[in-house]
């Protein structure tokens, strides 16, 4: 593997962990639907949607490395 494609996957995985971990996160706690919500479900329904994206995250950089992606 290339200097640049390494970089390049390298920089495609922090780009998906901070879309997934910070970005999504921040989008969904400020619905309306889930601001309005009470406090525990506020709680709830943002820390499920981060565990699924550094859960899936993870899932998915090791079948890349299965792979041979990375």
């Amino acid at each position: 593997m290339s200097w640049i494609g390494a970089i390049g996957r390298g920089l495609l995985i922090v780009a998906f962990f901070f879309l997934t971990v910070v970005w999504i996160p921040d989008f969904v706690m400020g619905l309306d639907a889930i601001a309005s919500a009470p406090s525990l479900a506020r709680d709830l329904a943002v820390s499920a949607v981060w565990i699924g994206g550094f859960g899936g995250g993870l899932f998915v950089l090791r079948m890349a490395q299965r792979r041979g992606l990375i």
